[in-house]
């Protein structure tokens, strides 16, 4: 492993690339210093994906990285929850110890519907080497069905896939990837939150939390929150300072019907990209919908959904 060097991987297929680009221009623009090594790991790329994230990764950035077509024969057996809005590339992340070089002791894992906004030093540089994963709470923990599901101890809690400090000598150590095989053949209609709920079942208590500023997922900025009650007061300290942006849901920033809070902190770093200034269509009949909610919002008749959250301003304007 590169001294000195911080490891990224994340998963994604061509229609994601975009995406893709956005969350790496943001983690460069907030860690001007530092030395990144981006390993994509994906079923197959269209050579024009492959093109524009070589030139973006390697030319504009002047940084490493490694595409992996790690093919779909592994996915055999995997499956999407419902209507999901998530991809079967997801679960590359459960292959992580054999697709990713053997010398390579931790990485950092990353969703691509997310932007850093922040220097992540200090989450890379968190000793783990008694943990599978460093990890952040999911806003849907207070789930008493995560639990009865996954038939562990609602104690241990339930975290979110989407920011991972991965441990992968652990995983190797304990064939973590032998054993999420297993289980997802044996508990497959089990699985709502696809590998999420996996890494949860078999990793739950080999986990180490870390601050909510490193994953803040949208149901922690709602009024009607599914988190713990018992972190509120800690999560609502860490939201003054945030790090990553995780876009969570079905609703992204570059869907018409996101009413995410921060989606323009995501355009901010969409411009700085060859889409600039790309932004959805609203058809004029949501354009009203809005409207109304925001109306009824001002006569006190509805509540919003979002809780009032401070101003964020890109760290690197």
């Amino acid at each position: 492993m590169e001294k000195g060097t911080i490891h990224i991987a994340c998963n994604i297929d061509t229609s994601y690339v975009k995406y893709c680009i956005v969350m790496l221009t943001s983690l460069f623009e907030n860690n001007r210093e530092a030395k990144f090594h981006i390993h994509v790991i994906a079923g197959e790329l269209s050579e024009e994906a492959r093109r524009q994230l070589c030139n973006w990764v390697e030319q504009h950035y002047s940084q490493t990285l490694t595409i992996y077509e790690a093919g779909e024969d592994l996915l055999k057996g995997c499956m999407i929850y419902g209507n999901s809005h998530i991809s079967l590339a997801t679960y590359y992340r459960i292959f992580l110890e054999t697709i990713l070089p053997q010398d390579l002791q931790k990485v950092i894992y990353l969703d691509c519907d997310l932007v850093v906004n922040g220097s992540i030093k200090n989450f890379w540089d968190t000793d783990i080497s008694d943990y599978a994963v460093g990890c952040v709470e999911d806003m849907w923990s207070g789930k008493s069905d995560n639990y009865t599901r996954l038939h562990y101890d609602a104690s241990f809690s339930y975290f979110n896939a989407g920011v991972l400090l991965v441990n992968l000598d652990y995983w190797r150590k304990i064939e973590f990837q032998q054993t999420a095989v297993m289980y997802i053949s044996q508990h497959v209609n089990e699985l709502v939150f696809n590998d999420q709920d996996v890494l949860n079942a078999l990793l739950h208590d080999c986990k180490l939390f870390l601050p909510f500023r490193y994953n803040v997922q949208d149901g922690f900025l709602r009024r009607k929150r599914r988190i713990r009650p018992e972190v509120w007061a800690v999560l609502d300290k860490e939201l003054l300072h945030p790090v990553i942006m995780h876009y969570t849901g079905g609703k992204k920033p570059w869907q018409y019907k996101s009413q995410h809070p921060y989606k323009n902190l995501y355009f901010h770093y969409l411009d700085l990209t060859p889409w600039k200034g790309e932004r959805p269509v609203v058809p004029f009949s949501y354009k009203l919908k809005r409207t109304f909610d925001q109306l009824c919002c001002f006569m006190r008749l509805a509540r919003p959904k979002y809780r009032k959250c401070i101003e964020l301003c890109p760290k690197n304007s």
